[in-house]
């Protein structure tokens, strides 16, 4: 199953840090890739049942972080219900993937309803680079692949920490994606060829909730306090460019929805002030995602230790959110 990594990786911080690697082996996500590519994606989603099974009885930690996650989103329930909603959690988590490496390769068909794409588009088709600020919910990959059709270059900005061995499958195997992927971590120099992207007037799409290292906020998430990196942001103040926050949320098998915010425009002035300063810009977007989050609660997947404090009182569950959502 080719399952991103659950397992995280001990930081100074209270809450733990994600590793950047898959899980689930160099032969599972080969089995995988070859079934797709023989089979096509349906045959994927049914070994699929027996693989989210194997995962939700198999990973114990995985296991207590979803639970974690969806008491924020479900709000309370029966003790008998968690492996089931467990289940669907990782089950959703593997479509998504497979999906993926589905249309990527040609061995599916994927609907997109796109909504909000001329808010950035407009800019695109002037030469100007835009930010789109994702998360991991739903399927970003999806969405750069299906955005290179605006004849534009598309770049994911990514943490590589991957096995060689897998890596170089993965390479393979998505060799005719429409996007590039740019690697990233804490050091400064990473941000060179992003900032370059951006000035030929190329999409640059990032997520804005995982710390890498670099200067991050608490913030208020789903009743508990996590942490939301502020590079986003600093890279809209230096580059001038305009922040979208989007998101890709699967609807149904096989359909998919891109909705997008209008633009932020970061001021400069914003780079010599203290992280604090763009406390209000991040705050909005962790509230976004929180909303996102409450109508998919099966499609966010930062499954790790992701917040520093428990949750308080009763979680509302989708039908009682008051936040803003398109």
């Amino acid at each position: 199953m080719p399952v991103e990594a659950v397992e995280p990786t001990a930081s100074n911080s209270t809450a733990l840090r994600w590793s950047g690697r898959t899980r689930g082996g160099y032969f599972g996500n080969w089995f995988f890739v070859q079934l797709i590519r023989l089979l096509g994606v349906r045959w994927a989603y049914a070994w699929l049942v027996f693989v989210a099974a194997y995962f939700t009885l198999a990973a114990p930690r995985s296991y207590r972080c979803s639970v974690n996650y969806l008491k924020r989103v479900v709000g309370p329930q029966p003790a008998w219900k968690w492996p089931a909603l467990v289940y669907r959690h990782f089950f959703s988590f593997g479509v998504t993937l497979l999906d993926r490496l589905a249309v990527i390769t040609g061995r599916g068909m994927i609907e997109c309803r796109f909504e909000g794409e001329a808010l950035f588009r407009e800019y695109v088709e002037q030469g100007k680079g835009v930010i789109l600020l994702g998360a991991h919910l739903g399927s970003w990959e999806i969405g750069g692949h299906l955005l290179g059709r605006l004849g534009k270059p598309v770049n994911i900005v990514v943490l590589e920490k991957e096995q060689e061995r897998v890596r170089r499958l993965f390479e393979r195997a998505l060799e005719t994606k429409r996007f590039h992927l740019l690697t990233t971590d804490d050091h400064p120099l990473r941000s060179i060829p992003i900032l370059a992207a951006l000035r030929r007037g190329e999409i640059v799409a990032l997520h804005g909730d995982r710390s890498f290292g670099g200067s991050d906020l608490p913030m208020p998430f789903l009743g508990g306090i996590a942490r939301f990196p502020v590079g986003p942001f600093l890279l809209a103040a230096v580059s001038g460019a305009p922040l979208f926050q989007v998101f890709v949320v699967r609807e149904r098998l096989g359909h998919y929805r891109f909705f997008s915010y209008p633009a932020s425009l970061i001021p400069r002035e914003l780079l010599r002030a203290k992280p604090e300063a763009l406390q209000e810009r991040v705050s909005e977007y962790a509230q976004r995602l929180a909303s996102a989050a409450r109508q998919y609660p099966f499609q966010w997947y930062n499954i790790y230790p992701f917040w520093e404090e428990p949750a308080t009182g009763i979680i509302p569950g989708p039908s009682q959110t008051s936040a803003s959502f398109p």
